[in-house]
């Protein structure tokens, strides 16, 4: 089962609901989050649990979505089998990995940014990944392309968010993601 913390403003429910809706089309997700605890797919592969803070980490291996609603926290130890994924523009998520040694993905327009957006329109984007990643099960992801399908309107920030969580779980980018 790949882990997934999502943390930020928990009135913010807009990118556990991309997540809720994506991956039961990539075997299935069970969902623990304020008052709620849901699975959604015949067959649960991922384990998204929300959060407002991070919290102490236990696990051996996952990765820690941060919503731009991330609010200021004390540094906390950084698993290792952990990838981080936050946007560019989230100081206070950057402020919590600095110093550490945690693997951060950042997400953005800017060249700089790990994953951005290429190009969107209705119901279609093209993802670039800037930089090679290494999923969590231990494929090598050199830079490269990829096309992303949507039904319902999508942010950036959700479509940056689910695009990340799906590469880093090692979901064939090279078939079209269907968010």
């Amino acid at each position: 089962m790949v882990n997934i913390f999502l943390c930020g403003d928990l009135n913010d429910t807009s990118v556990s609901q991309a997540l809720i809706s994506a991956l039961p089309q990539y075997g299935g997700v069970r969902y623990s989050g304020p008052n709620r605890v849901s699975e959604y797919g015949s067959s649960p592969e991922y384990f998204l649990y929300e959060y407002e803070k991070l919290p102490e980490i236990g696990l051996k291996r996952g990765m820690v979505l941060f919503k731009n609603g991330f609010p200021p926290q004390k540094p906390l130890p950084c698993p290792p089998g952990f990838l981080y994924v936050l946007e560019s523009k989230n100081v206070n998520a950057a402020a919590l990995l600095k110093g550490s040694e945690a693997t951060a993905v950042t997400c953005g327009t800017s060249p700089k940014d790990t994953l951005s957006i290429a190009g969107l329109e209705d119901g279609t984007a093209t993802l670039s990944l800037q930089r090679t990643l290494n999923t969590l099960d231990g494929q090598v992801l050199e830079p490269h392309d990829f096309n992303a399908k949507f039904n319902t309107l999508i942010s950036p920030h959700q479509l940056l968010m689910v695009c990340a969580a799906l590469l880093i779980a090692g979901v064939d980018s090279f078939k079209e993601y269907n968010l």
